[in-house]
C-alpha cells in the first residue's frame, strides 16, 4: 500500500522531519543519498544518529545536498525524493498482497579494521578501486564468511490478462548473512 505524506520538510527543517518520521512510524533504519556521499543512519530509540555523527568523513543530512531518502524497518518504508522541479515528495509503503523477498549483498563485505566510535555502527570496505568505506548502522559483527544485508521487498501486481510486475519495491532491513549465493 502507498500512501502519500502531506507534510514536508519546510526551510531546511529536514532532520527533524526525518527524526518525526523515524519516531512516529517506529523506523529504525535511515539510508540517504546526497550530493556529497551516502549517509546512514540509526534511530536509537530519542534520536537519529547519522554516519556523519560518528564520523565526520561521512556525508552530513543536510536539505542543500539530499537528493533522496529512505527511511525503514521491517514493516513499513517512508521515502522522501525532490520532484523533477525540485519541490520535496515523500509516501509511505507498507507491504500488501503478494511479496518477493530479496537479500541484496551490500558493498563493503570486509570490516575496515577502522573502530567505530559508535557500537550501533560498523565500517565496511570493498573489494572493488573507487567505493570508498561504509559506515552501516548494524550492532553485530561480520566473520570472513558473512556480509552485510539489504532486505527488499517487491510487491507484485497482476495486469488484467494475467502478466505479474513488481509494482513497487522498499526496503525492509538490515541484517548480517552468508556470502554465498544461495542465500
Amino acid at each position: 500500500m502507498i500512501k502519500p505524506i502531506s507534510t514536508l520538510p519546510q526551510n531546511g527543517d529536514i532532520r527533524a522531519w526525518v527524526e518525526k518520521q523515524m519516531e512516529t512510524n517506529k523506523l529504525t533504519t535511515l539510508l540517504a543519498f546526497a550530493d556529497d556521499g551516502v549517509i546512514w543512519g540509526d534511530w536509537d530509540g530519542k534520536k537519529l544518529i547519522t554516519s556523519h555523527e560518528v564520523d565526520p568523513e561521512y556525508a552530513e543530512l543536510r536539505d542543500l545536498t539530499l537528493q533522496q531518502a529512505y527511511l525503514f524497518n521491517t514493516k513499513m518504508e517512508v521515502r522522501l525524493f525532490r520532484d523533477e522541479i525540485g519541490n520535496w515528495k515523500a509516501f509511505q509503503i507498507e507491504d500488501s498482497g503478494e511479496i518477493i523477498q530479496e537479500s541484496q549483498i551490500l558493498w563493503g563485505d570486509k570490516p575496515n579494521g577502522k573502530k567505530s566510535n559508535h557500537p550501533a555502527f560498523i565500517s565496511l570496505l570493498a573489494d572493488r578501486k573507487g567505493i570508498p568505506p561504509q559506515l552501516i548502522p548494524i550492532k553485530e559483527t561480520l566473520n570472513e564468511e558473512e556480509c552485510v544485508r539489504l532486505a527488499v521487498h517487491h510487491m507484485v501486481k497482476y495486469t488484467d490478462s494475467g502478466e505479474a510486475f513488481i509494482a513497487i519495491s522498499r526496503l525492509a532491513g538490515l541484517s548480517i548473512g552468508k556470502k554465498a549465493a544461495e542465500v
